[in-house]
């Protein structure tokens, strides 16, 4: 349970934002962060979000840790790295979502083509996925200058289905992948299958790497780009 109403953390604006380094493998450099939202007394952040959707200010509360996290993230010292955000499909169905793109475009005009919306996916929103103001949708982030990424493929139901249907940027494949990578065939099997469909179309994300020996084999099956503790924990940037 949360005792903290997510109304009054939107008022007070009472979170902060951590970012988290992503890796090219390829050139061994760091070329993008994800934003991670952190709430003093909030152990599990998940929690917070259900309680947004209990609420009724899932989209508020959305749209609040977007702009701020973009507010914080210093683009002009991380010059060419890329800010990943996270994003519910249902926000980015709202009817306010596309004049929020312009605001952002406005009021962070070196922010364009440097942020990745990554869409979240939940069981509450399963059926949103197969709307096709959807794909209009991220037409029209993608006409702003925005990119998309999937997020935990791998965890949800018909993940391979929406990365065929909706041609993301980035595909961020499960931590599960990652876990005892190095000593288990078939999960090699399939980061390598993944790693070959998306090519130059779009880049894998190998998520939740922590050991080294998982690192070096992800590198073996030419998986371009990962995320986790051993490459960089969240934490402030300066």
């Amino acid at each position: 349970m949360i005792s903290v109403s997510v109304r009054k953390l939107i008022n007070r604006q009472q979170f902060e934002h951590v970012y988290q380094p992503l890796w090219d493998l390829f050139n061994w450099s760091i070329f993008g962060y994800e934003s991670l939202v952190r709430v003093d007394g909030v152990n599990y952040v998940e929690r917070l979000f259900q309680a947004a959707r209990e609420e009724g200010c899932l989209y508020e509360f959305d749209l609040v840790l977007l702009e701020s996290s973009i507010s914080q993230f210093p683009f002009l010292e991380k010059k060419g790295r890329l800010l990943f955000v996270n994003v519910y499909p249902s926000t980015v169905l709202h009817h306010k979502f596309e004049p929020f793109l312009k605001r952002i475009i406005e009021r962070f005009p070196y922010a364009k083509n440097r942020i990745v919306f990554e869409l979240n996916e939940t069981k509450a929103e399963e059926d949103i996925w197969g709307d096709d103001g959807l794909k209009a949708a991220i037409q029209t982030m993608r006409e702003y200058g925005f990119y998309i990424a999937i997020d935990d493929v791998g965890k949800g139901a018909s993940t391979l289905q929406k990365i065929i249907e909706l041609q993301p940027d980035y595909v961020k494949l499960d931590r599960y992948f990652a876990q005892g990578l190095a000593s288990n065939e078939e999960k090699q099997k399939i980061v390598s299958l993944l790693a070959d469909y998306c090519g130059r179309k779009m880049v894998l994300v190998l998520e939740g790497i922590e050991k080294e020996v998982d690192l070096a084999q992800a590198k073996l099956l030419r998986v371009p780009a990962a995320q986790g503790y051993l490459l960089g924990k969240p934490g402030k940037l300066t």
